[in-house]
């Protein structure tokens, strides 16, 4: 994959390596793998480590696996991911706050999975993938480790 423009603004993903692609805003890291059967894998990680690994699967697929906000360098953020259903080769991604809302087409991952990150802080999210539909509360951000 090679830098592109993020679909929520003018901030550019950073491709480290092959399978590798650091987020702009909040500086996760999402790195492609296998899994079983040669399937397609993803990994999400955070400053505090690894925080979700799905591997593709055709049996019961939620479109939406997790949401995080949080904040560096004094700028909000707020992001979600998830599995792409079969037949569905694009998401659409709702952040809501309190008082605002934001929507934006969320950035395909190996042709597999997604992922939508946008500036400020956000309660919830919501996507549509296909005839797919989920909504989740957003989690705060696990503080990085120490070593």
């Amino acid at each position: 994959m090679s830098d592109e423009p993020f679909p929520s603004g003018s901030t550019v993903l950073t491709t480290l390596g092959p399978r590798d692609v650091r987020l702009p805003l909040s500086g996760w890291l999402l790195r492609v793998g296998r899994g079983s059967e040669g399937r397609p894998a993803l990994e999400v990680h955070s400053g505090a480590g690894l925080i979700d690994v799905s591997v593709v699967s055709t049996l019961c697929v939620s479109p939406l696996r997790g949401g995080r906000y949080g904040g560096r360098a004094g700028r909000d953020w707020t992001l979600a991911w998830g599995q792409l259903p079969p037949g569905a080769d694009v998401v659409e991604t709702c952040f809501r706050g309190w008082r605002r809302s934001r929507s934006v087409q969320a950035l395909t991952v190996a042709d597999a999975f997604w992922v939508a990150e946008v500036g400020g802080r956000f309660r919830s999210v919501r996507c549509s993938a296909g005839a797919g539909r989920a909504t989740a509360r957003v989690v705060k951000e696990s503080p990085p480790r120490t070593r």
